[in-house]
């Protein structure tokens, strides 16, 4: 298939406003226009007192259904949560004392903080390329971002899968940098979190936790509130606990404008398809790594060592990036084009 067959039709991008080149969804992605309608509309109806909190409830359900049919899980084994830091941290503190960790070099702190807030835990690093030949015996789990934050560097999760069972370790992935353009379903995961913001184009406040039914059996509610129940609005006050059998028991109550836009931004993903936005963000990926001298990769997400003064020209022209690590990520996703590539190349190279 060639590069321009990759691409995207023009009326996806009419699906988003950018009044910049924006090559930063690893940072955030880019909203919907309707999802910025939907988000919107909610809060001129709470600023009117019209805002229907109950009925939130069947769009969350909804966004549950989505993130189940994008991992390959069932809905039922989907909670809804705010920030995967608080989801990763259910997993932490299900180990034992003493249990042991393994985590990829230079992970982003959600995935390994919660790990490392427990003295008790024995937690160490290996590269992330050579993390399937690290898993040891004696490791009760590894826990790894399946897209890199720094750089968009690409875990391979069937050998990481596969040397975890081996050695009856149990599996952790963080899809925050992965989920809406590179393919999850069915990943063999024992859980896998991800935030709402980023590649799935939805507003700050949404994540998601799913696991198998053995695996979210390890797990304590420790954030139990009245969204856990198992009639919501009939159990939330006084004893004794009610909480959802399923994954529910495991939610905290939703952020409603961005549980209210998540759900037209999984419709475009959905209706797009995880196939063509793959396709899509690594063609014009490899099309920036071609203008600049690098060989093709894997990923949506391009790292380059960058000058202060190439960072200033990226600025003024409206160019827009990150600095992770020390060095320039720029990443593509479904709204960008040729012309954002082109553009942001003919400012690096001055």
């Amino acid at each position: 298939m060639s590069a321009e067959s990759a691409l995207l039709p023009s009326s996806v991008r009419e699906a988003f406003a950018p009044a910049v080149t924006y090559l930063n969804a690893a940072s955030y992605g880019l909203m919907p226009i309707t999802a910025v309608d939907a988000a919107g509309a909610a809060e001129r109806e709470r600023m009117r007192g019209e805002f229907d909190i109950p009925a939130v409830d069947a769009v969350a359900a909804s966004c549950r259904a989505s993130f189940a049919r994008l991992t390959g899980m069932r809905a039922d084994q989907v909670a809804l949560g705010s920030q995967v830091s608080q989801l990763v941290g259910l997993v932490a503190a299900s180990l034992p004392a003493g249990a042991h960790v393994l985590v990829p070099e230079g992970e982003f702190t959600s995935v390994l903080w919660p790990f490392l807030a427990r003295p008790e835990l024995h937690v160490r690093t290996a590269a992330l390329a050579d993390l399937p030949e690290a898993v040891r015996p004696e490791d009760d789990l590894v826990a790894a971002a399946a897209v890199q934050s720094a750089d968009g560097a690409v875990l391979d999760l069937p050998a990481t899968v596969a040397a975890a069972r081996t050695h009856g370790a149990r599996t952790l992935f963080d899809l925050s940098q992965a989920a809406g353009w590179y393919p999850v379903h069915d990943t063999g995961a024992d859980w896998v979190v991800s935030v709402g913001y980023k590649w799935l184009l939805g507003a700050k406040g949404t994540a998601y936790l799913a696991g198998t039914g053995e695996a979210l059996n390890t797990l304590r509610p420790l954030a139990a509130g009245w969204y856990s129940g198992f009639d919501p609005w009939q159990t939330c006050y006084d004893g004794p606990l009610r909480q959802a059998e399923d994954a529910r028991r495991f939610d905290v109550s939703p952020v409603w404008p961005a549980v209210l836009a998540q759900r037209p931004a999984f419709d475009l993903i959905e209706a797009v398809g995880i196939e063509a936005i793959h396709r899509h963000d690594v063609a014009l990926a490899n099309r920036l790594r071609a203008g600049l001298g690098l060989p093709e990769g894997d990923s949506a997400v391009v790292s380059l060592a960058v000058t202060s003064d190439t960072l200033e020209r990226l600025r003024a022209a409206k160019v827009v990036g990150s600095l992770r690590a020390g060095r320039l990520r720029l990443a593509c996703h479904l709204y960008n084009t040729e012309d954002d590539v082109d553009r942001a190349l003919n400012v690096l190279h001055g």
